[in-house]
């Protein structure tokens, strides 16, 4: 597989393509954030529960799945991704409706960084929306595809060369990413990246 290159410093939010021709998956993410927030008290899930939402004959795409805890890769999706991603962080099955068991799998970052730069970023919400984040670029681990905060180890944040290859195999039609920071001070960020 070959990455694309990173044009810039960037962090994302990766989303379906919301509209009325898709069908997509709610995944229970509830034993993934019990376990994201206290791993000494609770396991990591071996699988997830997910239901379908959308139009019933609706087109499922590569990225089925809006939740900004639990990234879900449909199965090709997984296998391309699987040689990048793996060193940092687990593949988990996601299971869905009349689906098998290998049709769709949930990524999670085991990554969790202290890149926050906590005096230009808003508080994390009450549900731990950090509605404006701003980053110290030295400290964003740019080598995994994604990453967790330590002021919020629920919200995936993915680095640009991820989101972008995973734009480019699920394709632009059906992935939005939604620009959380960035490094050029001409971008202009998502005005609520983590929100629906």
């Amino acid at each position: 597989m070959i990455l694309p290159a990173e044009p810039a410093l960037d962090i994302f939010r990766i989303a379906p393509a919301f509209g009325d021709r898709y069908k997509g998956l709610l995944v229970d993410a509830l034993p993934l954030i019990r376990w994201e927030i206290d791993s000494s008290a609770h396991a990591r899930p071996d699988r997830l529960l997910a239901e379908w939402h959308g139009d019933p004959g609706g087109t499922v795409s590569g990225y089925p799945c809006g939740h900004t805890v639990v990234p879900v890769l449909g199965r090709e999706l997984a296998e391309e991704t699987r040689a990048a991603f793996e060193p940092f962080g687990t593949y988990i099955p996601v299971h869905a409706p009349n689906g098998g068991p290998d049709d769709f799998s949930a990524y999670i970052p085991d990554v969790v960084a202290d890149c926050l730069d906590r005096g230009k970023s808003s508080a994390p919400t009450a549900t731990g929306e950090i509605e404006r984040a701003v980053f110290d670029p030295d400290r964003i681990p740019r080598d995994a595809p994604c990453f967790r905060l330590t002021d919020n180890r629920t919200f995936v944040h993915w680095n640009g060369w991820a989101a972008r290859l995973i734009q480019s195999l699920a394709g632009s039609e059906n992935v939005e990413l939604r620009l959380v920071w960035s490094a050029d001070p001409t971008a202009r960020p998502h005005p609520r990246p983590m929100g629906f």
